[in-house]
């Protein structure tokens, strides 16, 4: 069941043609908790998860960085309602009552590593893991420290060997003077 809709979704769900009218009602619904407004124009039900909403929002994102190192308990956890994807364009944050969905961006030759089940883009762990050191190298923070909290071990350097291919010289360097491999 789709927990994510646009206006024009929304719009014809509730039969309503009248824009006054259907704002009005989409107000109501946020008021009793029925939906959760995201953004303008894209509503969310309650139990809508940020990853789908993310999705929503841009569907060529991929869930990246440390959403995707938790997951795969690479890292410990990390804040709660809160999720990383990475995409090419303009870097924006969204929150809303469900938690907060961040789009970092990349270049669009960097834009690759991931993996689709349903619709939804998620990195591989080495991906990740690679998203995270590209944007400590630019200078991003994250709620952990990935000099220290990062479990290499449970990484494949093979594939991060050749997905370093694609990146820069100087990120290179930069990533083998950090993260050389264990």
């Amino acid at each position: 069941m789709n927990h994510v809709f646009t206006l024009p979704d929304l719009r014809v769900a509730l039969a309503e043609n009248s824009e006054p009218t259907l704002y009005r009602i989409l107000a109501e619904m946020a008021d009793k908790g029925t939906l959760v407004k995201v953004k303008r124009g894209l509503y969310a039900t309650p139990e809508a998860s940020l990853a789908t909403i993310s999705t929503r929002i841009d569907p060529d994102a991929y869930l990246s960085t440390g959403t995707v190192l938790a997951k795969k308990a690479i890292i410990g956890s990390i804040p709660a309602r809160r999720i990383q994807a990475v995409k090419v364009g303009r870097p924006r944050t969204y929150r809303c009552r469900l938690g907060t969905i961040e789009h970092l961006s990349i270049s669009p030759h960097l834009h690759f590593g991931y993996t689709t089940l349903a619709g939804e883009k998620t990195a591989t762990p080495e991906k990740a893991f690679l998203d995270v050191c590209y944007f400590t190298y630019r200078g991003r923070k994250f709620s952990f420290d990935p000099d220290t909290d990062i479990d290499l071990s449970r990484l494949n350097f093979t594939v991060i060997e050749r997905y370093l291919k694609a990146y820069d010289t100087r990120f290179v360097s930069f990533f083998n003077s950090h993260w050389r491999n264990p």
